[in-house]
C-alpha cells in the first residue's frame, strides 16, 4: 500500500492541474451568427430583411428604388404586322427619296414596335435605296445614308424585310459630331465613307450586334430594307445623348 501512495499522489496532482487549467482557459468566441447585415459586412442591398424568399440585391426592398421602374409590360408583336410595317415604311420612304435625312439618319420610324426605358430602347427602322445622290446630314453627296458611331450604346438588329449590306468597323472618313437644334451631341458621330470596314450581306431573319464605338453604314438593295433595332445603354451617357 505504501508503494501505491506516490503513484496516487502523482495522479491526483495531474488531475487537479488539468481541472485548474481548463477552468482558466479563455472562453471560445462564437462564430458570426444571425443576419450578416447586422455586422455591416455586406451592403444593405444583400440583406434578407426577414423575407421568406431571398431576393437578389434588394429586389423589391422598400429601402431600395425599383430596378426597372419604367419596364414595359409583357409585349407581343405578330410577324404579319411586322411585315405590314415594312411595306408601309417603304411606301412612305418612296415619297421622300429626294430629301436629305432628318434626325440622326435618313431612316423612317413607325410600324408596330416602339419601346424606350432607362436602359434600352427598341423600334423599327427602314433604310431606303437611292439611285441618285442627295446631300447627307454631313453634306456629302451620296446615294447612301451617313455611317453612324455611338459611344454610349450597343445596337442589336433583327432584319425584318428587304435585303442589302451593312458595312461595319473601320473608320468614318469626314467624321463629325452629330448636331441637333440644341447643339453638338457628345459621343454621337456621322459621316462617310467608311474606310477599312467589313461588309455583311443581310436578309430577313438575320441578326447583327454592333458594339459601342463601332462605325456602321447601311447599303440597301433596290426596295430597301427594314429592321428591328434594340439600343442598349452601356451607362456612359444619358438617353438624351444616344441616337
Amino acid at each position: 500500500m505504501k508503494r501505491l501512495l506516490p503513484v496516487l499522489s502523482l495522479a491526483a496532482a495531474l488531475l487537479l492541474g488539468y481541472v485548474v487549467g481548463y477552468a482558466s482557459k479563455p472562453a471560445p468566441q462564437p462564430i458570426l451568427s444571425g443576419h450578416i447585415d447586422d455586422f455591416s459586412i455586406v451592403p444593405s442591398a444583400n440583406a434578407q430583411e426577414n423575407k421568406t424568399e431571398v431576393m437578389p440585391f434588394g429586389f423589391n426592398s422598400p429601402r431600395e428604388p425599383a430596378l426597372a421602374p419604367d419596364a414595359p409590360p409583357v409585349s407581343y408583336w405578330n410577324i404579319d404586322d411586322i411585315r405590314k410595317a415594312h411595306t408601309e415604311m417603304a411606301e412612305k420612304a418612296a415619297r421622300l427619296v429626294k430629301e436629305a435625312g432628318s434626325g440622326s439618319s435618313q431612316s423612317f420610324g413607325g410600324g408596330t414596335v416602339h419601346v424606350q426605358t432607362r436602359n434600352f430602347s427598341m423600334f423599327m427602322l427602314y433604310r431606303m435605296f437611292r439611285d441618285k445622290p442627295v446631300l447627307s446630314l454631313t453634306k456629302v453627296n451620296s446615294v447612301l445614308d451617313d455611317a453612324e458611331q455611338h459611344a454610349g450604346a450597343y445596337d442589336f438588329y433583327i432584319f425584318t424585310g428587304g435585303t442589302g449590306e451593312m458595312i461595319l468597323g473601320g473608320k468614318i472618313a469626314n467624321r463629325q459630331n452629330l448636331q441637333d437644334k440644341d447643339g453638338i451631341i457628345p459621343g454621337e458621330y456621322r459621316g462617310q465613307p467608311v474606310v477599312g470596314g467589313q461588309t455583311y450581306k443581310v436578309k430577313p431573319g438575320d441578326w447583327l450586334l454592333i458594339p459601342p464605338d463601332t462605325p456602321h453604314q447601311p447599303k440597301p438593295d433596290p426596295g430597301g430594307f427594314s429592321y428591328f433595332i434594340m439600343k442598349i445603354n452601356v451607362g456612359v451617357y444619358p438617353w438624351s445623348l444616344i441616337r
